[in-house]
């Protein structure tokens, strides 16, 4: 009888010792774990400390979320050679168009009194019945929705401008300036649309 107790707490024994090892065998190990796996053989605690560092160093960064551009923005840029650059926005009735530009653009083939940003410049109106827009400054840009092209209303953006459309067109842009041939640099352009 002792025999039989005796064999049987040793079947149990070695059935919790047999589950046990079960179950660390399926666990996933950590990264701590996986030093001391790698450090098994030592007894060094420098080594698994060290091991450790190496682990939580190569373990990747989580990534930060990318900013997604609304679909009612969009970002284009306006060549100072460009004579009514379309955009390709397209705008409907009633919406609020919203455009800031910056840069700066030459109308006068590189001469540096010639430089102005999205205003114009501020000295030199532009009167010539050949300028998009008479009465502004030279330089200066230009914008204007065209649903029909004999409807050609140009507009001052500037550095920005707000309106509500009325009618249903594409934007189009460019520099207050009667040829546009020796023009040089660039409008940055965004534009809501709400």
């Amino acid at each position: 009888m002792k025999k039989n107790f005796v064999a049987a707490v040793l079947f149990l024994a070695m059935l919790l010792v047999s589950c046990q090892l079960s179950t660390q065998a399926t666990a996933e190990p950590s990264a701590t774990d996986a030093a001391a796996v790698i450090y098994a053989d030592q007894t060094s605690t420098a080594s698994a400390q060290s091991a450790r560092a190496t682990l939580t160093a190569i373990a990747p960064a989580p990534s930060s979320p990318t900013p997604v551009q609304p679909d009612n923005v969009f970002n284009i840029t306006v060549p100072a050679s460009a004579c009514w650059m379309n955009s390709e926005v397209n705008v409907l009735t009633g919406q609020t168009v919203t455009i800031t530009a910056s840069g700066i653009v030459n109308t006068w083939g590189g001469n540096e009194i010639s430089n102005g940003d999205p205003d114009g410049q501020p000295t030199n109106m532009c009167g010539a019945i050949e300028c998009p827009l008479q009465g502004a400054n030279y330089g200066a840009l230009i914008g204007a929705l065209i649903g029909q092209p004999e409807n050609l209303k140009p507009f001052l953006v500037g550095t920005e401008v707000e309106f509500t459309a009325t009618e249903n067109g594409q934007l189009y842009f460019t520099v207050n300036d009667w040829e546009c041939g020796d023009n040089s640099g660039e409008f940055e352009l965004t534009i809501t649309i709400e």
